[in-house]
């Protein structure tokens, strides 16, 4: 309600070449500034302003309209986002994208050549853009597990840990050196632990991103073969469900929490692309 209060405040119609002129608002101006002359315009404005809100902001059209306006505003920032989420990616990984972005055009092509109903056509599109969504996700987790693992020489690890496993087998180091050199060697150990699950995850990451090429390659075939949406929606539902899994996406995880929410919308409220 209080978004559509604001809106109706600020209400006005289009003028070419100055906008919109938001006619209401100049109106309660005028009244203040008139009534500053006799109080009596204070009044009369309070209740004509109050009239006109009320039968606004009430209004089912107007409300409607009020809906696709912050609908639309959503799925401009929404759309902001994911391109930089694009702009972050290296070369290969954006080619991808657009590959698979291509073979989602071709296939909602078919749908609409075989002549598909509206709702099947908005579930096609609907299956194919969470897919992508999750296809996009896994490309920024796969640039974060790569900048790990190349921050990260596993040799250097090894041989460190090596000459420091030696030393201790020694046995005659004092105890201070000693103790300090097991911790050392606990954290060296640690770190060879976590680049190999790093290593682990990526190749994981790289099998997700082959299921989901297969995926909608087989979805493009079933909508050749068979035609309409439904074929497509059904091919595409469960790897929508199975592959969206929680990874570490560094420095863009709130930007990827975010649109997660924005995307979380029913799906006639997204950006349709």
């Amino acid at each position: 309600m209080i978004e559509y209060l604001k809106q109706a405040f600020w209400f006005g119609p289009n003028i070419p070449g100055l906008g919109r002129l938001p006619v209401n608002a100049l109106a309660v101006l005028g009244f203040t500034i008139f009534g500053f002359g006799h109080p009596g315009f204070w009044l009369m404005g309070a209740g004509l302003e109050a009239a006109y809100l009320a039968s606004l902001v009430t209004h089912p059209r107007f409300q409607r309209l009020v809906d696709a306006m912050s609908r639309s505003q959503t799925s401009a920032e929404a759309e902001q986002s994911r391109q930089e989420l694009i702009r972050s990616l290296d070369l290969p990984s954006r080619q991808r994208l657009i590959a698979l972005e291509g073979k989602r055009g071709r296939i909602l092509d078919l749908a609409r050549e075989s002549q598909a109903g509206d709702f099947e056509l908005e579930s096609a599109r609907d299956a194919l853009n969470r897919l992508l969504w999750i296809y996009l996700k896994l490309l920024v987790a796969r640039r974060q597990l790569a900048a790990t693992g190349a921050q990260t020489n596993a040799a250097e690890l090894e041989r460190k840990a090596a000459d420091l496993e030696q030393g201790l087998a020694a046995g005659s180091l004092p105890t201070a050196l000693r103790d300090s050199q097991t911790a050392t060697l606990k954290l060296l150990r640690q770190r060879l632990e976590n680049l190999e699950r790093c290593d682990e995850n990526l190749k994981q990451v790289d099998s997700d991103l082959a299921r989901v090429e297969a995926q909608v390659d087989l979805a493009a075939e079933s909508a050749a073969l068979r035609g309409g949406g439904a074929a497509v929606t059904a091919n595409l539902e469960l790897a929508s469900q199975t592959l969206d899994v929680g990874i570490d996406f560094g420095e863009s995880e709130a930007t990827v929490h975010a649109l997660d929410q924005a995307y979380a919308a029913p799906p006639r409220e997204r950006e349709r692309g």
